[in-house]
């Protein structure tokens, strides 16, 4: 079939798709390539062009592939089958729009089809790609040209931008936190939600680990320690919406603090050494806080100490398997630690004086 004949069989059929729109209408979206297995060769590239209502006739502006431009100009057909000379058929359904492209890139002139659902929106029309080969890549590959294999897609809004909502997660502090307060922190969490195209905001609604966290532009929930999603997704009054996420981690590094504290049980006053010739009543306190962990660990050792010097004899006294040496000092040490394996270390040392 002659291509011409089949261009003007588009124009008669597509008017339903564009009568209440304007003779010409700026187009605005993305270029993507993707390989035979459905890489990203060319990330989602912003393009801008033109569509003439009249003539059915897309005219995409220059944009540059690996350092050459790239020109490309859409014939669009109505719903249908069509064949064109180096283009896999071209099946166009109900509610749909195809097109026949013609690309020049670097020397070389290469023909692709493609076929979109048309989503109407107040003042201008979505065109979305649709896998139309049925290789499970959005689009239709190519079977001639440098490219054959390849899948090149063009998505874009015709006529005034549609409607959309982009939101954003700011976390006060940063995604990596320190725990303040016993098991973790409040941490404050700020939506940026932007609004285009006329779109309404209708509400913002917040996710902790997959469970409601509550409503409106910023929240501040109580996150333990670890690794926590947060999500957040902003819908407008049309029913759009957008979510945006990120994790945020809640640690520990701090140790606890220790303090050794040894007290005469009779008087209630701490001492800070002993009289050898009396008798003392002691009660050794470890005391520890944290300012994550309520329940720190303590653990602590009494021994007594001993000064030497060289040449010095020791003696040492056995009565029934009990042993009495002589001793100049009594040593107290002990170990905190908390949840997240945070450990302070404290020693304490009582002279026994004469």
């Amino acid at each position: 079939m002659n291509r011409t004949f089949l261009v003007g069989i588009a124009f008669a059929l597509i008017g339903q798709f564009s009568a209440s729109y304007a003779e010409s209408q700026s187009v605005s979206g993305t270029a993507v390539l993707y390989d035979p297995g459905g890489v990203t060769v060319v990330a989602p590239t912003p393009i801008t062009g033109t569509y003439n209502t009249d003539t059915q006739h897309i005219t995409i502006d220059p944009w540059v592939f690996f350092g050459f431009a790239v020109d490309s100009q859409i014939d669009l057909l109505s719903p249908g089958s069509y064949t064109f000379p180096g283009v896999l058929p071209i099946n166009v359904g109900s509610g749909q729009l195809g097109g026949f492209i013609t690309t020049t890139w670097a020397g070389n002139i290469i023909p692709h089809g493609i076929v979109w659902d048309v989503i109407p929106y107040t003042g201008g029309q979505h065109f979305e790609p649709i896998d139309s080969d049925g290789d499970g890549i959005p689009g239709q590959k190519m079977i001639s040209g440098p490219f054959v294999g390849f899948t090149f897609v063009y998505e874009f809004d015709a006529g005034a931008p549609a409607p959309s909502i982009d939101v954003s997660i700011n976390v006060t502090g940063g995604v990596n936190q320190q725990c303040n307060e016993t098991g973790g922190t409040h941490i404050e969490l700020t939506s940026t939600v932007d609004l285009n195209g006329g779109a309404e905001l209708a509400s913002i609604d917040w996710t902790v680990d997959g469970d409601v966290a509550g409503s409106g532009a910023s929240i501040t929930p109580f996150l333990s320690l670890g690794s926590h999603s947060i999500s957040v997704t902003a819908t407008g009054v049309s029913g759009i919406y957008d979510t945006a996420s990120t994790n945020v981690n809640v640690f520990d590094t701090v140790k606890p603090d220790l303090a050794i504290e040894v007290v005469d049980t009779r008087t209630g006053q701490a001492v800070t050494s002993i009289n050898g010739s009396g008798v003392s009543f002691l009660e050794v306190r470890l005391n520890s806080t944290d300012v994550c962990d309520s329940d720190v660990d303590v653990a602590g050792a009494f021994k007594p100490v001993y000064a030497v010097i060289g040449g010095e004899v020791i003696k040492i006294q056995g009565n029934n398997g009990d042993v009495t040496l002589p001793t100049t000092a009594l040593e107290v040490s002990a170990t905190a630690t908390d949840n997240s394996g945070n450990e302070q270390l404290d020693q304490l040392v009582l002279p026994i004086s004469k």
